[in-house]
């Protein structure tokens, strides 16, 4: 049976990397991808939540739009659930978002308390894109699965 990390664990991860994009952002004249982006968010979470990430290595070379990273990522083998599972996340067959889950719409966006988190292109930093809904029918979502020992 696979473990999960706990909410706890994963909210102290959100807001951390939530933090960290934030003052990066803060930095920044403009929106930078790979660097304050949806992506970047969703790398920072990962490091925070299990110290290591595997979240950039597929992809390393600068891109311009979220499309292209998706063109990216295809030419490396990976489609958005093979890319969630490379990095240790596991498909959520019920569509019932947590805490802590990932998902990809539009680009990579995170559950925290109920609301779908992400960047914004206008460069404000993480915000609330939207509310996660009870069943999400049209979008996959993955949840950080605990290494193995």
């Amino acid at each position: 049976m696979t473990e999960y990390y706990t909410e706890k664990e994963c909210l102290e991860a959100l807001n951390k990397a939530t933090k960290t994009i934030n003052d990066i952002t803060n930095t920044c004249k403009e929106y930078t991808r790979g660097l304050n982006d949806c992506f970047a968010f969703f790398a920072e979470y990962d490091l925070e939540l299990r110290g290591h990430s595997k979240a950039r290595d597929i992809i390393k070379t600068p891109w311009k739009s979220t499309r292209e990273w998706t063109v990216k990522l295809l030419r490396a083998g990976y489609d958005i659930e093979s890319y969630a599972e490379y990095c240790g996340y596991n498909i959520i067959a019920n569509r019932r978002p947590l805490t802590g889950d990932i998902s990809f719409e539009k680009g990579a966006m995170l559950c925290k308390n109920g609301f779908w988190v992400s960047t914004n292109e206008n460069n404000t930093g993480v915000e609330n894109r939207r509310q996660a809904m009870f069943l999400e029918r049209s979008i996959p979502i993955a949840r950080p699965a605990r290494s193995q020992p």
